[in-house]
């Protein structure tokens, strides 16, 4: 084998002498030199330079860099290095020699190798990027590869895999009241902007903004870190637009750019992130062009909004799974699916059946509002709070010891808040059970009590919204039930440690 790859090598065109490609993310033409020694590659994408490594391949190395110089003229390189990266896992887990076997086959020989060897031995990603490295022989007509067995590899069957199957198990979605927090925490970020503009740090601004951007938009990391100062429109109304494009798109053609409204209580934000990029106040990272809004590379990205979350929920959701649960509640709210085609950015609505299919129907979003059903179990896990107990709260003073009467049912004594009814926008109880600053009573009979006084209220929202899950009120009972129930569902689990220890 080893002489036929040298025989091979032999015919090998010259290698061009440089190699081009678009850097999206600085905006700028790359130059790379190819060296027939060359043992690697350096490219710069997001901010960052991704090696590829070729000595893996042995005697193969320089048909390796033929294949990586027709993946430049066609390919994006986020795709490009992520095949690369895929055929140096599978031969550093299989040996080299049965990408070897593949290059100098024929290709029936390689298809039988292919169904005996790689099938069973590959994962789902690396078999993709082998088959796109065979369709470079094809079009390079190196050995006995040409256009013509195209058909061929197209017809190799790969490891079935659900790329979807953190959807379809729930695992990414966030709890209703965790998706509250981030609401209350956006809230309550225009609420310190507005009372004292100085007392938001840079970091805060910055954070917050990329966490509307994901959790209100379903934006991913490589998204939000591509917005330009120059997309942001600011209206003398106080409207806010942000262009963004669309990435992950195989044909050029369909990378177009979409434009969001923001949130026009959460618009100030963005004027003043804005207000600082452009007097130099928050400056961007090191290696991260000065164009860019946020100023961070994606990964910089995911990792600000993955630390926000944990420290807002008490665990780290990252981006994906923010835009999962983005769609999952537009797809719960009745959209379309082109709506949700739109939405995510996707140019097929297959993709969108996936959230279709996860849906509730409409008697399961009855007893999810109830807090009764099981439906979000495997994501609604128990939340840290701060409890306190009845000797606590009556040495609270009178304004911070709960107590409303929604909707005709007067409700009391369920924990303290540590701001203050006075001082509250929102309304309290229905509100409290959603919010950082409650401290609810350390005993599960008196939340049960607040569950079982608001179902039927529940019931009668159902019923006057047409489950509805766009009614503000009808959300509002949904998430507080939800909370209410993981409330108790932690105290009677404490309880249980404590009698066991």
């Amino acid at each position: 084998m080893k002489a036929e790859i040298e025989r091979l090598v032999v015919g090998l065109p010259p290698l061009p002498a440089v190699v081009r490609y678009f850097d999206d993310f600085d905006n700028e033409m790359r130059s790379l030199r190819l060296l027939a020694s060359t043992d690697f590659l350096s490219v710069r994408i997001d901010g960052l330079n991704q090696r590829i490594d070729l000595d893996h391949m042995g005697p193969a190395q320089q048909i390796l860099q033929h294949v990586l110089v027709d993946w430049f003229s066609r390919l994006d390189p986020h795709t490009l290095t992520s095949y690369a990266r895929e055929i140096r896992s599978y031969s550093r887990e299989n040996g080299p020699c049965s990408l070897l076997c593949l290059t100098t086959a024929s290709p029936f020989e390689a298809r039988a190798h292919w169904n005996t060897v790689v099938l069973p031995g590959a994962k789902a990603d690396q078999s993709w990027a082998i088959r796109a490295y065979l369709h470079a022989l094809c079009r390079l007509s190196i050995g006995q590869w040409s256009p013509s067995a195209s058909s061929i590899i197209r017809s190799l069957k790969s490891p079935k895999v659900d790329r979807y199957r953190v959807v379809r198990a729930g695992d990414c979605f966030l709890p209703l009241d965790q998706q509250a927090m981030i609401v209350n925490h956006i809230d309550g970020m225009c609420g310190k902007l507005a009372a004292d503009a100085a007392a938001l740090g840079n970091d805060e601004l910055r954070d917050v903004c990329m966490l509307v951007m994901s959790f209100q938009y379903a934006f991913r990391p490589g998204q939000i870190a591509r917005i330009e100062l120059a997309d942001v429109r600011l209206f003398s109304t106080g409207a806010v637009h942000v262009a963004v494009s669309i990435i992950k798109q195989k044909d050029a053609s369909k990378r177009i750019r979409i434009t969001r409204k923001i949130k026009r209580e959460w618009g100030p934000l963005f004027n003043e992130l804005v207000r600082r990029r452009d007097a130099g106040t928050i400056r961007p990272d090191e290696g991260v062009p000065p164009r860019l809004l946020f100023g961070l590379t994606p990964q910089g990205v995911s990792r600000a909004i993955m630390k926000l979350s944990e420290e807002l929920t008490g665990e780290a959701w990252s981006p994906t799974d923010l835009r999962h649960t983005a769609a999952q509640r537009l797809a719960d709210g009745g959209v379309s699916h082109a709506g949700l085609t739109e939405f995510m950015g996707q140019t097929s609505d297959r993709i969108a059946n996936v959230y279709f299919d996860t849906s509730p129907a409409q008697a399961q979003r009855i007893n999810e509002a109830l807090a009764i059903s099981p439906i979000y179990s495997n994501v609604a896990k128990i939340a840290k709070t701060r409890t306190i107990d009845k000797a606590m709260l009556l040495g609270l003073p009178p304004d911070q010891q709960i107590g409303a009467v929604p909707h005709g049912i007067a409700i009391a004594g369920i924990g303290g808040c540590g701001l203050g009814q006075s001082l509250c926008m929102k309304n309290p109880v229905l509100a409290c059970y959603t919010c950082s600053r409650f401290m609810p009573l350390g005993e599960a009979e008196i939340h049960e009590e607040v569950l079982e006084s608001l179902r039927p209220i529940v019931v009668e929202f159902a019923a006057a919204s047409r489950n509805n899950q766009q009614s503000p009120a009808y959300g509002q009972l949904k998430s507080t039930l939800a909370a209410v129930r993981r409330i108790v569902e932690e105290l009677k689990s404490n309880r249980e440690d404590g009698a066991l220890a």
